[in-house]
């Protein structure tokens, strides 16, 4: 008999969802994040302690979250978040990190409470 513990590791329980942005003129797939990614980024607000608002979660969450549906490359490096975030809209990105919110399981008050902070 197989041990539940087996069981789970073998379990499909990632999400993957596309969806598009009409203003950019592309389709993003949006993935959830694994349980060491979501601890990491948690990790990393605590370290930045100065650091954490709602623009620090938008930010980890995007990098983690967003993948390219034709090569399955992660989209954004550290660097190219950084631009996004002075040059594209604000709404639009909003939007993009509600999606990676939702896929990884973390509400939308997630980014009240993590602004609550700073």
């Amino acid at each position: 008999m197989a041990r539940l513990a087996d069981k789970i590791r073998q379990s499909d329980d990632m999400i993957s969802e596309i969806i598009d942005v009409p203003e950019w003129d592309v389709k993003l797939s949006i993935r959830s994040m694994t349980g060491n990614q979501r601890a990491n980024m948690q990790t990393e607000w605590a370290d930045n302690e100065s650091m954490q608002t709602a623009s620090m979660l938008y930010k980890s969450i995007i990098q983690i979250c967003c993948f390219d549906p034709d090569t399955g490359e992660q989209v954004f490096t550290e660097d190219d978040i950084e631009w996004l975030f002075d040059e594209k809209q604000a709404g639009i990105i909003e939007q993009v990190g509600t999606e990676c919110l939702r896929v990884s399981g973390l509400s939308g008050n997630a980014v009240d409470e993590a602004g609550k902070d700073s």
